[in-house]
């Protein structure tokens, strides 16, 4: 997933290059398709629940094969996972084997009795909350629901702050949230959430007016940069995009504030289950064509070391993604997901990267003879 983290106030970050090799650590568990909610842009086609979901006993098992191959931390999502009666019982095995837990949810279906037992039970220790809009209507509108549903969140994230979880809150950059993201860093400045997380749709789901893959949306972000960095309470940018060091968007934030680049992980020290047991590097690549293999039929350290499409994630050169670029050996080729929303394939050009941008217009300017 393509994320910008505005951090407003000191907390967790490292410093670690994330193309060096590492041991799996993180699973990203979509724990359900359902949801309460009917968002245009979501990141797993989430609605109505898939038949074929993992059952409470199945999720258990899969919980030892998590504690087994090692994993440490787990981020649930969905669709909304609180959509999940079994949730708690879920997390609580996790907790078992000492694998502590991040939710990113709606908030919607939050109360005091579920973050008591979530305290309690489990290893769980922060929230994400998507709230995209502190404007009623446009919030209605983002999420496919009431407009006075958003003053129920707003109470929610209050009282995941109340119990002692880390909380923040993300927002999908679209045409239409890009504005209001500046409001959006007044309210985190005012209630103490720690972190804005700004999401850049992947066109590999249901993505109903988001920007195209390929528009520079890094470019768009100025004013928002400019807005956070002007913040009287600021602390850090953190970016999630392979490509972001060489955009000068960055260049420049770097003059005025702390930044750390983090790449991407997928398949380097993560890997994605979706609610059906299918295995994925990424998030955002819930595809037939990105699955290696079921979790229900597989161990995961076996898919994460001997899987084709993970070893190319590793060690993209060695599969001809981005081989006469300088930086392939920084940044990773780029976004896989990107690329193959861009080229229809998972070992295509991450065009939306501004070096292979600049690479293909120097192309395009030279004779064909002055390339020999």
């Amino acid at each position: 997933m393509l994320d910008i983290k505005l951090k407003l106030r000191p907390g967790h970050t490292s410093e670690r290059d994330w193309m060096d090799p590492s041991p799996l650590r993180t699973l990203f568990w979509n724990v359900t398709y359902s949801c309460n909610f009917r968002c245009p842009v979501c990141f797993t086609d989430a609605g109505a629940p898939a038949p074929n979901e993992l059952t409470t006993e199945e999720s258990l098992a899969v919980v030892r094969k998590a504690g087994r191959s090692g994993i440490r931390d787990v981020l649930i999502s969905g669709g909304e996972p609180f959509m999940r009666s079994d949730l708690i019982v879920i997390l609580s095995a996790l907790a078992e084997f000492n694998i502590s837990v991040r939710i990113a949810s709606n908030g919607s279906l939050l109360d005091d009795h579920v973050l008591d037992e979530l305290r309690r039970r489990t290893l769980t220790k922060s929230f994400q909350i998507s709230l995209d809009s502190i404007d009623p209507a446009l919030y209605a509108k983002l999420h496919g629901t009431s407009p006075d549903l958003l003053e129920t969140i707003l109470e929610n994230l209050k009282r995941v702050q109340t119990h002692g979880f880390h909380t923040t809150v993300s927002a999908r950059l679209t045409p239409e949230t890009l504005p209001g993201i500046p409001s959006l860093l007044d309210m985190a400045n005012q209630e103490g959430w720690p972190t804005l997380t700004l999401h850049i749709p992947v066109h590999s789901n249901r993505i109903s007016g988001a920007y195209g893959q390929d528009e520079d949306i890094l470019g768009l972000l100025g004013p928002t940069l400019e807005h956070f960095m002007n913040l009287p309470q600021r602390w850090l940018i953190e970016t999630y995009i392979p490509w972001a060091p060489y955009h000068p968007l960055m260049a420049r934030a770097e003059k005025r504030v702390g930044v750390v680049h983090r790449g991407c992980r997928a398949g380097r020290d993560r890997l994605t289950i979706n609610p059906t047991g299918g295995v994925s590097p990424c998030v955002c690549l819930d595809l037939p064509a990105a699955t290696i293999g079921n979790v229900l039929q597989s161990e995961l350290l076996d898919l994460f070391e001997n899987s084709a499409l993970c070893r190319m994630m590793r060690h993209p050169a060695e599969h001809g993604i981005c081989t006469d670029c300088p930086m392939i050996e920084e940044c990773g080729g780029g976004c896989r997901a990107a690329a193959m929303a861009l080229a229809g394939r998972l070992d295509g050009p991450d065009s939306s990267c501004p070096v292979w941008k600049k690479r293909a217009s120097r192309r395009n300017q030279v004779a064909p003879g002055d390339l020999e």
